[in-house]
């Protein structure tokens, strides 16, 4: 016997139709996640430049620090007398040097973050 109804056609429909929907529920979350991958490298990116900025400006005022205490200490030296006033450039410049390596210690680090960041 032959099947009542145009059954035959419809039930070839359903089946197309849930592939479509699959298919475009696929593509669709492919778009989001590519979406949300190209925003966080790019948050990440400019996470990474911000860092690098900072660490810039860090270093430069870092070494601008440095050198007005050391003109501070000088100055501090000159009101001595032999030794002593000997004694105190000799301190004030260890301080600046130390001081200038420890910024400059710190600068290549961040460059460093900074480059592993990329």
């Amino acid at each position: 016997m032959a099947p009542i109804g145009n059954s035959g056609s419809a039930p070839s429909q359903q089946p197309d139709r849930k592939t479509d929907m699959k298919k475009t529920l696929v593509i669709l979350a492919a778009a989001i996640c590519t979406a949300t991958f190209a925003f966080s490298a790019h948050a990440a990116d400019n996470d990474a430049k911000m860092k690098k900025e900072s660490a810039e400006s860090t270093y430069k005022m870092s070494k601008k620090q440095a050198t007005a205490d050391e003109k501070s200490a000088m100055a501090q030296c000159k009101t001595m007398s032999g030794d002593a006033k000997d004694q105190c450039k000799k301190d004030a410049k260890a301080a600046h040097d130390k001081t200038m390596a420890d910024a400059k210690d710190m600068h290549d680090k961040s460059m460093a973050d900074y480059k592993a960041m990329k």
